[in-house]
């Protein structure tokens, strides 16, 4: 039962950590910044927020 956990676990952390980069991105209908550091960008089409808090990564969609 631990093995089959971990084995997911590790698949998802590969997916959204290891292979992304970083935090993946969390997709909304409607962005806004959510701090002062958050930043809105245009890129490829899609309204963007970055930020340095991984977790504020938006992307509109």
């Amino acid at each position: 039962m631990y093995n089959a956990i971990w084995t997911l676990l590790e698949k998802y952390l590969k997916r959204t950590f290891i292979e992304k980069g970083g935090f993946a991105v969390k997709v909304r209908s409607s962005v806004k910044p959510i701090c002062e550091k958050c930043k809105v960008i245009k890129r490829k089409g899609s309204i963007r927020i970055i930020c340095e808090n991984p977790k504020h990564k938006q992307r509109q969609g």
